[in-house]
This record gives C-alpha cells, structure tokens and sequence, in this order.
C-alpha cells in the first residue's frame, strides 16, 4: 500500500517529521501562496530525497475550494497554477471562513463558479487529486453543489473516523465496500493532529490501524495521512506493517 501525507501547517517542526518515514511517499503541503510553497517545499526535501511534493493552495476569503468561493479568487489562484508543474491538491469543501456570507454573495456566481472549477480539473486531471467529502463520491446532491465533478483524476475520500460517530463510519464503510474502481481512489485517515478546526479528536495508532487495515482489505492501494505534524514513532510503527 502506498501511503502519502497532508501538512496543513507547515513549519521547521513539522517537516522534520518526513525523518521518521523510510519509505518513498508524497507530501501535501498547504500554503496561501506559491512561493511559500516552494519555501516549504525546499525544507521537504532537505529532509527526504524519495518525496513526491504536491501542492495544496489556501484560497483567499473561502480556505477551501468550492463554487461558493469568490469568482476573483478562483480566477486569480487557476491562473497561478498554470505557472507551477507540481502535482495539486484541490480540496472541495464549502467555506471555512465567512460561510453564511460567502453562500448569500456567490449564489449569482455559483454557475460560472462551478464551470471555472470544473475546466480547470479537467485540463489538469493527471496532476491533480482532490479531496473530498466522505458522500460527495456517491451523491447526486454533492455533485449539484459542485463538490464532486466526476473527472477522471484521483479522488481522495476523506474518511477521518475519530471526527464521526459509529453509526456514520459504518456508513462510510459501507459505501467504500460498494465503491467500483477503487484504483482511482485513495482514502485519506486521520486526524492524528489537529487541523484548522483546532478541535478535531486524535485517532490513536490502535485505531488507525484498525482503519488501515479495512482499507486494505477492501481493495485500495492508497491511503493520505492527515496530517504529519502529528506523526511519531507509535504511528510510524504501525504505517510500517501496512507498506
């Protein structure tokens, strides 16, 4: 199984983390833009040569990409991206910031929206995945509010199971069991640190790999971490076993 990680804070601290992995993996590295990026980028590298390095941009006034962001921010972020050859992490989810706002401002835009995101996955569906919302995969309603364009480019499931009651990840599960063409699927696990909510529970290491070992016993052959600020060698022991 191959098995890659987001870092949603990059800093020193952080990316010193990338020490503790052996294995050939990929980094997702969060930043507002692209030459902080590259900064973050540059001290990956410095700590682990075998690291594939994907971009995951902040978008001004939503955080997360949607077509309830603002039409300037996703022409201004697209645009930029054309200028960089690293592998993306376009994250659907509605707003984080402003959230009441930003859905009354964007309701007009939210065609044109839709269309701009849907254009840009499609020119640029080999290097991108995105993450997504652990129904957006199997629902119509997602794919209405433009969470879940259907492409062909991979499509990370973001089931963090320490976020969820039993009942909803048995209904996750279930769904993943159903899921065709799982190749074009990684899941992503977690949370083992706190994110940007700053409350998510931490998955402790009997559990994740509790979780990994359904994943790959159901058939897929990928999984992201979130995130790798959290990683130590409890964790590491366990993503080991699963290599």
């Amino acid at each position: 199984m191959k098995i890659e990680f987001y870092e949603e804070f990059p800093d020193k601290e952080s990316l010193e983390k990338l020490k503790l992995i052996k294995f050939p993996s990929k980094l997702f590295i969060a930043a507002k833009s692209i030459k902080e990026f590259k900064k973050y980028e540059k001290i990956a590298k410095s700590h682990k040569k075998n690291l594939e390095i994907a971009y995951w941009p902040i978008v001004k006034n939503s955080y997360w990409i949607s077509p309830f962001s603002n039409t300037k921010d996703l022409i201004e972020l697209f645009s930029k991206l054309n200028n960089i050859d690293n592998p993306l992490l376009i994250d659907l989810e509605l707003p984080l910031k402003n959230k009441w706002k930003m859905y009354i401002k964007n309701i007009f835009s939210f065609r044109k929206n839709k269309r701009l995101i849907k254009i840009f996955l499609e020119r640029n569906r080999k290097r991108t995945t995105t993450a997504e919302y652990p129904f957006a995969f199997i629902s119509n309603f997602m794919k209405l509010l433009g969470l879940n364009y259907n492409l062909n480019y991979e499509r990370s499931v973001m089931w963090y199971s320490s976020m969820f009651s039993r009942y909803f990840n048995n209904k996750v599960k279930k769904n993943l069991i159903g899921l065709k063409n799982k190749s074009n699927y990684s899941i992503s696990l977690g949370t083992i640190a706190i994110g940007i909510l700053g409350n998510e529970p931490i998955l402790s290491p009997k559990n994740l790999e509790r979780d990994l070992e359904f994943v790959k016993k159901n058939g897929f052959n990928k999984v992201v971490i979130f995130r790798l600020g959290g990683l130590d060698k409890d964790y590491i022991n366990i993503l080991n076993k699963y290599i």
